[in-house]
Parts: structure tokens; sequence; C-alpha cells
């Protein structure tokens, strides 16, 4: 079927680029199912949106088209023909094409339903599109000529020139990344690609600290194939689940290899906006605690996913404990808390895992329910991500994972893969529940996944607690049968207690608008609004698109979210630099345009 694909493709998109080019409704609607959906990352509205029903795709298309101009539609000769994929009732026709713009070239995946009615072959139902490069931004010279370097004055030497420049000495880095993670180094190594000067700041004494300094036993529990970098592929003897010290690393190599312009021990203290200047007034304290202050035209601000300052409940009679109380941000391992019993505060992710790494070093631990949790054992979980480590190329999985966020799609996908994993890990769940674990099905019935985008929490993906749990080694206790804590630990409402001279808050974190407000002030957070949170679209709000503060983005999240997203990022900073965005698609105080 494939090879009779190609025409239709190819008389869909001629037709497409016709009903675009001469604004007819009518033509464009009929190329679409009723229940169709539109999602763009940067290639049409400069911004990530999307829209669902034909009437809102068909609206949408309409306003954008006299501005960004898009034509010559092609079949993407770099990606798959157009092909069937799947098989039964979840086939669809995938095809992928290429498109000019005013400022650059976008690419574009259509989902279709196999149709045999249409004069197509297909009837398309779900597009998405997204910015791939900028007219402006040329290939990067291979091997330049020379020694890599202008010196200043007569016999000064590379390092010395390279110093002086990573110092922005006498100049101003035009962007400002707060954040030497996965996603600060990212976006600074593609905003190096595109010509553009970028300093990345971050606290920790060495790129990579943020890793480095969690808890001892942290892993990351999705395999190696969906966390690549770009630029720098892992070495194959990595194993395929990397632990938190071998990510610190390789943040550490990646930043020296690709020679990025970091400073360490340099916290950020805040930023002024002069609108009519364009630039921020930005003050960071370096290690020896002199000040600098820098113009930047944008700051990234890269410091995490869901949040960075942790979220200390009240809990009644908690300052009275006699023990230690920790947040789980700055719990470093046992070997590091000399403890016999600990109370661990909820029952997410960090909570599982800070568990069972006291119970293996012989604490006796009781885990503090608040609200229902998800849990799925972590083989099950990334069934998920299968297509990242079945042989599918990172970058076919990454195009797929743009379609698969359409928030129905995604929603509906989420939905029939929490059945599945329920199905699956049954008889962990019922030994769960026998021990006392009060499971949930997340929100709409969409486990997990769903959680991930909406809260970050709430759910555990199981490399070992679970079975703890069940076989009585760890406790668990609902919190509402806690009167209030004490100096020797939890006191319950029948009068008993439960002992610790240890308590680890794993209670999450604040939102990231928390951070702004502090950093930039009440104002400027409240353009933003909130940050790495499903938006009423489905989209992860303000997170790598444009923000209601002009040159404010943010970034983080997975290493297979931050990976694409960070190329976007950087390409509408770099057209924001080149003037390229009009200004009604700037987005205005807390909300995006086109409706």
């Amino acid at each position: 079927m494939t090879e009779n694909l190609l025409p239709g493709a190819e008389r869909w998109l001629a037709d497409f680029e016709r009903a675009l080019a001469t604004c007819a409704a009518d033509a464009l609607a009929s190329l679409f199912a009723e229940q169709s959906y539109l999602r763009d990352n940067g290639a049409l509205t400069w911004d990530f949106r999307q829209f669902h029903g034909r009437e809102a795709v068909v609206s949408t298309l309409l306003r954008v088209v006299a501005d960004i101009k898009p034509a010559n539609l092609r079949i993407a000769g770099e990606w798959p023909v157009p092909h069937l994929f799947g098989e039964g009732d979840s086939a669809v026709v995938e095809i992928f094409f290429e498109f000019d713009t005013a400022a650059g070239v976008g690419l574009g995946l259509l989902n279709a339903r196999p149709d045999a009615q249409s004069p197509y072959g297909f009837t398309a139902h779900a597009l998405y599109t997204r910015l791939e490069r900028l007219h402006s931004v040329e290939p990067p010279e291979v091997h330049p000529r020379g020694l890599g370097y202008d010196p200043a004055q007569p016999g000064q030497t590379y390092g010395e020139n390279r110093q002086a420049r990573r110092e922005f000495t006498g100049t101003d880095p035009e962007v400002l990344i707060v954040g030497s993670g996965q996603a600060g180094l990212i976006t600074a190594a593609y905003l190096r690609r595109f010509g553009v000067s970028a300093l990345v700041v971050d606290k920790n004494e060495r790129v990579g600290d943020n890793w480095r300094n969690r808890y001892e036993a942290l892993a990351l529990h999705n395999p190696v194939e969906m966390n690549g970098f770009p630029f720098l592929p892992f070495p194959a003897h990595y194993p395929e689940y990397l632990p938190k010290d071998v990510v610190a690393d390789w943040l550490e190599i990646y930043a020296r290899y690709l020679d990025l312009d970091v400073w360490t021990a340099t916290s950020f203290e805040g930023a002024e906006r002069d609108e009519t200047a364009g630039t921020w007034t930005a003050t960071v304290r370096r290690g020896d605690g002199r000040t600098r202050v820098l113009h930047p035209r944008h700051i990234v601000h890269a410091t995490g996913g869901i949040g960075g300052k942790p979220a200390i409940p009240e809990l009644p009679g908690l300052t009275e404990f006699a023990g230690k109380v920790v947040h789980s941000s700055a719990y470093h391992g046992a070997t590091q808390v000399a403890a016999r019993k600990a109370i661990v505060v909820g029952v997410g992710a960090s909570g599982h895992d800070i568990a069972l790494d006291l119970h293996n070093h012989g604490v006796e631990v009781t885990m503090v329910q608040r609200g229902p949790v998800v849990v799925n054992h972590v083989a099950t979980a990334n069934l998920a991500y299968a297509a990242y480590f079945d042989g599918t190329p990172t970058e076919l999985v990454d195009v797929r994972y743009g379609v698969g966020l359409i928030n129905p799609l995604r929603t509906a996908g989420s939905q029939q893969y929490h059945r599945m994993a329920k199905e699956m890990d049954a008889d962990l769940l019922r030994g769960l529940e026998a021990a006392g674990m009060r499971l949930g099905d997340g929100v709409d019935q969409a486990g997990w996944l769903d959680l991930f985008l909406r809260t970050g929490s709430g759910y555990y993906l199981n490399v070992g607690a679970s079975e703890a749990i069940v076989d009585g080694r760890i406790s668990v206790l609902p919190a509402d049968r806690i009167a209030t804590f004490g100096p020797d630990g939890a006191r319950l409402a029948d009068g008993g207690v439960v002992e610790a001279d240890l308590i680890v808050l794993a209670t999450g974190y604040q939102n990231r608008s928390v951070e702004v407000a502090e950093q930039f002030g009440a104002d400027v957070a409240g353009r933003v609004g909130t940050i790495a949170r499903l938006d009423d679209e489905g989209e992860w709000a303000n997170m790598w698109c444009q923000t209601g503060q002009p040159g404010l983005w943010f970034n983080g999240g997975g290493i297979n979210q931050v990976r694409p997203g960070s190329l976007r990022l950087a390409l509408l900073v770099k057209a924001e630099l080149d003037g390229a965005i009009p200004a009604s698609f700037r987005r205005s105080a807390g909300a995006p345009v086109l409706g």
C-alpha cells in the first residue's frame, strides 16, 4: 500500500498549498475530517499551540497564512516516504513533508486514516508542524581555517583569548541561560550553532552538580535510548538505566566537548527588563562574592521542569520533632544520615526511592500516604516509550511524539495505556492494596503519563520499593491516622506512636512561578503565569515557547522533552533577535495570540 500512497499524498499537499494560497476556507475544510487537530511548534504560529476541531484548524490556518507565507510543500526527502503505520483500527497513514515560510523551513507530519472513498486514499485528521531552521542561519563551517581565534593583541594565546571571551570582557551575552543541567546546556549548544552568544550560569561548583548532589541511589527510570543529547551520542558501553553520577559527569563532558560558555559557582540574583531597549539588567554573583551586571536581550530560565523550590507542608507538631527533618531535595543517601527509624512523608517517585534506599541500609521505614498513587513496574511504564528502543531512529520518535501530544489524542492514548498497564501489573497492584497502599488512576483514568504533565507527581515506577511494601519490609501509614507529630515521631489518633529519628519530606516542589516572582518580581510572574502545567489547549504552559513576558523563556523536563524543545526555543530566540516574528504573533500577558 505504501507505493499507492505517494501519489495521493502529493495531490493532498498540492491541494492544501492551493487552498492556503487562495485562502479558500471550504477547500481547506474538505481536506480534513470533521474531528481534526493542528499542533504547531513555531512554524505557523511562532509559538507552541494546539487547535482542536476542523473549524478551529481552518480558521487558524487562514489567520496565519498572510504573514507566515507557507509555500513549496513537498514530500520530505530525509524522512520516511508516505506509508501505513500501525495495524488494524490503530493504523494511520503517515506523511512527512517540508514547506518554506517567510522566515525559514518547517516540517509537517500529517496523520490520516485509510479511506478508499477519498480521492487521496486517506482522510486527514491530525497535523503537526514544527520550525526546523531559519533562512538567517548559515550551516556552520566545517573545520574553519586557522587556529580558531584572532588574537586581541600580539602574542595572545588561544587559552588567553578563549578565557577573555568566556568572561565576556567588555561585552554582554545576547542570551543569559540560568541553569547548567540538560536544558540549559542543550539550549546553549543550539544557540552557539546559530551564531548567538550565550552564557550559562549555575550556582553549583561544577557542571552536573544538579545531578551529582542528589541521593546516592538515584538512577534514570527510562532507558538510555530515549535520553540522547544532540551533537554527542552516548558511548555504547553506557548502561540501560543511567545512574545519576553518570548523567552528572556527562553534562560536564558535554559542556567541555561543545566548548560552551559556563560560569559555575555563580548565582542568578535577579533581573529587570527595559522594554524600550529590549534588554535585561541582570545581576549575577560569582563564587568570590563579586557581582556582575549583564545586559542580555533574552534570559532562558532552565532550572528544572515542574519546579525547583521545595514544597514544605505545615504538618501539626512537626516543629516539636526531636530528630532530623529533611526535604527530599536535601537527602543525599542513607549513609549521610544516622537513622534507625525513619518516616517518609509522600509516596511519589522520590518517596519510594528514598524509602527503599533507607530500608536497604537497615533503617526501619514508614511511608505516610496523603493521596492516591499510580504505580506501575518500570518495565511496564517504559512500554509507553517502546519506540525509542525498538530500533526506530530517535529523531523519528521525537516527531511522532509531537503528534501524540495533541491533547485529545494524548488523553485517549494515556487512558488506553493505563488500562493495559493495570492488567499487566495486576498482581503487584493487588499486593500493594493488601499492604495498605491506596492506589489511583490519575485524572480521567489516564494514569501516570498524564500525571507527569499535570503535576509531575502522584505516581511511582517500581524499581523495588513496591515489593518491599508488599512483603511488609516497608510500612504504609495513611496520613489521616496521624493526629500530630511529636518529639519521638508520629502520634496516631488511636494513641499509638510511630517512632522515628528521621523524617524525610518527599512532598514535591512549588511551581516555578514562585522562583520567577522572587527573581523578576510579581508583575513579571503575573504576566508569565503558571509554568510546566497543562494549559487549556493541552500544551506544557510556557515551556520552550513565547511567554507573556518578552525576552523570558523557560526550559526543562525529561531529556526526551528537552531535546526537541530546546531546538525550537533556540530557533525562536534567534528569530526574535533577527526581528523575524511579527508583532501580531507575540504573546500578550498570560495568554497566546490567535484566539
